[in-house]
């Protein structure tokens, strides 16, 4: 089974980061990367339209043109719902907004980016139904 992992941001070595990263703990996995808000709902767009969503998304808060809790706003809205802020810009507040618009959690990229990693490993094996070719989350 191939796990769908969405990841927004706007820093290119962001996601050769975490694509080094989650070989070590994934086998079967595609990377699916957004630089910026409206290309991630565009690309999940696409994936809903053939009947698929990504396993977890893992969104950037500060980007040009369109945050990451606009961008996670609109993701829920369409039927997105296993979204973790990744972020190095972190507060109480931040984590509340992100929750008050259906983010799952916040994830600090100041953890490492090999913890980060593992986290998310750990979430998507515990939240894909091995039969669905569906969001199951």
């Amino acid at each position: 089974m191939t796990f769908r992992i969405l990841i927004v941001d706007d820093e290119p070595a962001i996601h050769e980061v975490m694509h080094m990263y989650l070989k070590r703990f994934l086998d079967d996995f595609e990377l699916l990367i957004a630089s910026n808000g409206q290309e991630a709902i565009d690309k999940a767009s696409r994936l809903i339209d053939n009947g698929m969503f990504p396993d977890i998304v893992l969104m950037d808060m500060k980007m040009p043109s369109m945050d990451g809790i606009e961008c996670t706003r609109k993701l829920i809205e369409l039927g997105i719902k296993n979204i973790h802020l990744l972020t190095a810009y972190f507060d109480p507040d931040t984590a509340k907004h992100a929750a008050e618009v259906g983010a799952k959690g916040v994830m600090k990229k100041s953890e490492g980016f090999v913890t980060v990693a593992r986290k998310v490993a750990d979430m998507i094996r515990g939240t894909k139904d091995p039969t669905s070719k569906t969001n199951s989350n």
